[in-house]
């Protein structure tokens, strides 16, 4: 009874109950607060309307204790709080809004992140990519490439961010950055990684007395030869990114994610939305394309990786139209696999070959070079066929 109390008056009520299972991965609360009932995202069952309907105190107290964890208003001059809420058994990201944004009141959603990171096993076990594509991203990883992953929403871009971190040699420094707290970096740390983590202002709520993204950054370049782990590209940050990148301040890996449906929706986003030259575009190396794909009645959905393209560097205006983007990897809906490019196969990957240079039992030798990416892709398979 006392943990219960504790509970509904110290705590976040009905959220605890809901955050604690691990198969919700996404609460909606609407407004108006009181008239219609709390809907979640499962993952066996997808979209799924409950039987509980909050009270206008129940979100009146949730509100307030967000603008008390978080530091951040919430009110009619600040109708967004973007924000993160930690409690037993649960780690979820926060939206607030009230009015004026919301004409109708208080409102909520909350996207609950899994506590246990995702490896690349865990991955190929539901589907996500199959081993050769495991076999191929790990190669590039130890060749401390730069690349973006892009999706929409849902798409499994920041999951599939975080399973990169634990490719990453632990010998290596790994510096996060975010304005939201969403990659599991304590689990990871606890795995032994060297891993430092960087909290940014975030585009939506502007709290000043944190630092701009583009001005963590800049910190974050300072801290010393490190991977650099970038939560989601969303802003002006990403004009001191692709310059580091193209200067050579960055000597190990750099992955990011940002909302992208190909690799060309990328470019548009950098280029046209950012504002970054189309010079140091050319800094980014892989996109990796995540998509949230439908079953044909249009009742279920699942998550796979559906492309993995290489930019090269040969290209003044247009990457599409002057041949910078090349596919390695393409789904096929019919098979559910992504099956690799001709490309890829003949060894005309410009990256796989220039990670190939600095290594001297590789260059030269595309023999070599494959059976290593084929025999990380059977360590792979192996982990999940044996757990």
């Amino acid at each position: 009874m006392c943990i219960r109390d504790s509970r509904y008056t110290g705590g976040f009520g009905v959220l605890e109950l809901l955050l604690a299972d691990s198969k919700i991965q996404d609460v909606y609360i609407n407004s108006p607060i009181g008239s219609t009932p709390i809907f979640v995202y499962h993952q066996d069952f997808e979209e799924c309307e409950t039987n509980m309907i909050p009270t206008q105190a129940d979100a009146e107290a949730w509100a307030t204790r967000f603008r008390l964890y978080s530091g951040r208003p919430l009110d009619e001059a600040n109708p967004v709080l973007d924000t993160e809420l930690f409690i037993p058994g649960g780690r979820a990201r926060v939206a607030a809004i009230t009015r004026t944004l919301s004409p109708e009141g208080l409102a909520f959603a909350l996207r609950r992140h899994r506590e246990r990171p995702w490896t690349f096993p865990l991955f190929i076990k539901v589907k996500m990519f199959n081993p050769l594509y495991a076999g191929v991203m790990s190669f590039i990883i130890d060749g401390g490439r730069s690349m973006l992953i892009a999706g929409g929403r849902s798409s499994g871009k920041t999951s599939l961010l975080s399973s990169i971190i634990l490719e990453i040699m632990r010998r290596f420094r790994i510096i996060v950055q975010e304005d939201t707290l969403e990659i599991p970096v304590s689990q990871i740390r606890k795995l032994g990684y060297n891993i430092e983590r960087l909290k940014s202002r975030s585009v939506i709520t502007r709290v000043e007395t944190e630092l701009p993204a583009d001005e963590a950054l800049r910190t974050a370049l300072r801290l010393g030869d490190s991977a650099l782990i970038i939560g989601e590209v969303r802003s002006i940050e990403a004009q001191a990114l692709f310059e580091a990148m193209r200067i050579g301040a960055l000597a190990n890996i750099v992955a990011g994610t940002i909302h992208g449906e190909t690799a060309y929706g990328v470019f548009d986003r950098v280029v046209n939305d950012l504002g970054v030259p189309k010079t140091s575009f050319k800094a980014i190396d892989i996109i990796t394309i995540c998509n949230r794909l439908r079953t044909p009645d249009g009742l279920h959905t699942f998550r796979r990786v559906v492309e993995l393209t290489e930019v090269r560097k040969k290209w003044v205006e247009d990457p599409e139209e002057e041949g910078g983007f090349v596919r390695l990897f393409e789904y096929s809906a019919k098979e559910d696999t992504l099956k690799p490019t001709e490309t890829l196969l003949y060894g005309e990957s410009f990256v796989l070959n220039e990670i190939a240079k600095r290594v001297k039992e590789w260059k030269g030798n595309w023999d070599r070079v494959w059976d290593n990416i084929l025999l990380r892709a059977k360590i792979k398979e192996t982990m999940v066929e044996y757990a």
